[in-house]
């Protein structure tokens, strides 16, 4: 007779057999792009700062386990639920071990902060998100180490090991070199001066030499293949390699960049390799695609936040068009606020309805979208930085984190938290939350063409969306004005014959279009009004289709 436990063990096996390529199966889809777009267009990236996420544990420090046990609220996994938020991509800042609290000072490359878990942890956060249709980038700080870092200290002995690892400069006054925006960057130590871009707890590395630049690529094979990240995010990339006196954005750093990525896409093929380049969009542009794949577009960010404040599209119109000329398409990384910035709600005068016009603008529009956790509740925030990364507000309780103290940040967690907005289906959190699962189940938004329509009210911003099998029209009041007297115009298209409207998002009744030969259409006024800030998605359809 077989025994029950035998039986189980047996039965054990198989499922293990049938799982593990099941398992590998999902990994893969969720790395396939819809019509022969990287994956990554079919993503919305949340930003989170461990710290500040959730503490699974009561000590007072956000962790991974953290973020593990929030999941669901980010995503359930299930396509046909929408009281999640939709999010399909996570950023995690700076998670290798660190002496200071933002974690961009790295004492050990290979090894998760304490404060945050074990490389354990890391990898069954990866595995849980995976499951839950998400994938995971990390934050990669390799212009520069901790002043505590073991190469770095070594370093300090002249002929050592290490010593050309780090910029260093004997001479016995201090170089007269200033930074890439003016600053201090030349510190001395041990008789020797040593060059730091950012401050000088962060010693620059020698990236133009190639043991270093091995070791970095040791550190990106050990977080792509060991530690299962899908990806990374590139700190400070403007500054990796210096040319004489071009201390950014030289050929070198864009060469360095490329093959750091080829790199990278050798361990991993379907690697993502961001770049944070904090600059106009003229100079972020070179980078794309041969040094990164995808680059935060900075300027697009400031308008958008411009035209949500002041409620015209005068500021995003002509910065968008730019945008869409610079890029192959939609290969660029959207945001409006993120953790050296002042929160989105801060910028906005703290109203919620400026927030949602912004919102908006970034979940209907072309390229990657990035946001920063707590944007989608309002959270408030301003400099020190310290309070631009204050603990989610998931009710009416926040903690007072260690790195807060004595900063006096202000919150707002009474009025803005998970827990109330989830009851208010006109909150900040729902109205995210439905711009997120729209871009989800319509790949126009995800990959489609993005095609300027003009209209004759400056309040109202508004463009078509175009894939291959489908044709929105996003029409954005920006302003607290109701809108009756305007019309919306395009010279061309491969729009034909009358088009009837249907609602996505947004309210009213729907007036057909009518193609001109063109393929334009000429002062259509889809809606009667257009109620303020309100955000109104049409998906048209040939009149005579039937649908």
């Amino acid at each position: 007779m077989v025994s029950k436990k035998w039986l189980l063990a047996v039965v054990g096996l198989c499922l293990t057999l049938v799982l593990q390529p099941l398992a590998a199966q999902d990994v893969a889809a969720l790395k396939t792009g819809t019509d022969g777009f990287p994956w990554w267009n079919d993503r919305v990236f949340y930003e989170i700062f461990v710290r500040s996420f959730q503490d699974s544990d009561g000590d007072g420090i956000g962790d991974l386990q953290g973020i593990i046990s929030k999941l669901d609220y980010l995503n359930d996994g299930n396509p046909n639920t929408k009281d999640d938020l939709g999010i399909t991509g996570l950023w995690l800042m700076p998670i290798m071990e660190s002496p200071s609290y933002h974690g961009y000072d790295v004492t050990d490359y290979m090894k998760v902060e304490p404060d945050y878990g074990t490389n354990e942890d890391f990898k069954q956060l990866v595995a849980e998100a995976h499951k839950r249709g998400i994938v995971v980038i990390v934050d990669l700080v390799v212009n520069h180490t901790s002043r505590e870092h073991p190469w770095f200290i070594d370093s300090q002995t002249p002929g050592s090991e290490h010593d050309d690892w780090y910029r260093w400069d004997a001479s016995e006054t201090k170089p007269p070199q200033t930074g890439p925006w003016g600053q201090e960057v030349w510190y001395k130590l041990a008789g020797r001066w040593y060059y730091a871009v950012f401050w000088d707890g962060m010693p620059d590395l020698n990236l133009a030499h190639p043991v270093v630049t091995e070791a970095v690529d040791k550190i990106a094979q050990f977080w792509l293949d060991d530690m299962t990240a899908d990806g990374f995010r590139m700190d400070g990339a403007r500054y990796y390699v210096e040319d004489g006196s071009r201390l950014a954005d030289s050929d070198s750093n864009l060469q360095w960049a490329a093959a750091f990525k080829a790199y990278a896409q050798s361990v991993k093929p379907d690697a993502l390799v961001l770049g944070e380049v904090w600059t106009g969009s003229g100079d972020v542009a070179r980078y794309i695609p041969n040094s990164f794949d995808l680059a935060f577009e900075f300027d697009l960010s400031i308008a958008m936040l411009d035209s949500a404040r002041r409620g015209t599209n005068e500021a995003v119109t002509p910065v968008q068009l730019r945008t869409l000329g610079l890029y192959p398409q939609g290969q660029y990384a959207p945001f409006l606020t993120n953790h050296d910035q002042y929160r989105l709600m801060q910028d906005q005068g703290k109203d919620p309805n400026k927030v949602k016009v912004a919102a908006s603008m970034l979940l209907t529009g072309a390229g990657v979208p990035f946001l920063y956790y707590g944007e989608e509740i309002g959270m408030i925030g301003g400099k020190p930085d310290e309070c631009i990364r204050t603990p989610m507000q998931w009710d009416d309780t926040l903690p007072n984190a260690s790195f807060m103290l004595d900063k006096n940040c202000r919150t707002n967690q009474d009025e803005y938290n998970v827990a109330v907005e989830d009851r208010d289906p006109d909150s900040l959190l729902n109205h995210y939350r439905a711009l997120i699962h729209l871009r989800n189940d319509h790949a126009a938004l995800r990959v489609g063409a993005f095609i300027p329509v003009a209209s004759t009210a400056k309040e109202l911003y508004s463009y078509i969306r175009r894939s291959s099998d489908e044709t929105l029209l996003v029409v954005i009041n920006l302003s607290k004005k109701e809108i009756t007297d305007y019309g919306l115009s395009l010279e061309q298209s491969d729009l034909s014959g009358t088009q009837a409207g249907s609602l996505l998002m947004g309210e009213g009744e729907v007036a057909n279009m009518e193609i001109l030969d063109e393929g334009g259409f000429n002062n259509y006024k889809p809606l009667a009004t257009v109620a303020p800030f309100s955000t109104t998605v049409i998906k048209l359809d040939p009149a005579n289709s039937g649908e």
